[in-house]
């Protein structure tokens, strides 16, 4: 029985963890994407050729590690709905 418990209170942990880690990637998500199109607005409007080059890396740069973190978040929520399965489980005492 104690057993039983631990397993429980570790899947339900998991899942705070998890959801903790998906609210830090989606916001680390949206904050990359503002830099990705506020760095992209000034490369389209930027006249010389320095700020033209600087804000076009800038923009490859954050276009590359929004598509990272979302690929991240993605893969969290799968994670999230296996965690919820298996809580599920455990809840009605399933194996």
């Amino acid at each position: 029985m104690a057993k039983r418990a631990g397993k429980r209170a570790n899947v339900a942990a998991k899942f705070d963890s998890l959801k903790n880690k998906i609210r830090i990637s989606s916001r680390n998500l949206i904050m990359f994407l503002i830099l990705f199109v506020a760095s992209f607005v000034l490369y389209m409007v930027s006249s010389t050729s320095l700020f033209e080059n600087l804000f076009g890396l800038l923009a490859i740069i954050f276009g590359f590690l929004s598509l990272a973190l979302l690929i991240v978040l993605i893969v969290f929520l799968i994670l999230k709905s296996g965690a919820r399965e298996a809580r599920k489980g455990w809840d009605s005492g399933k194996r």
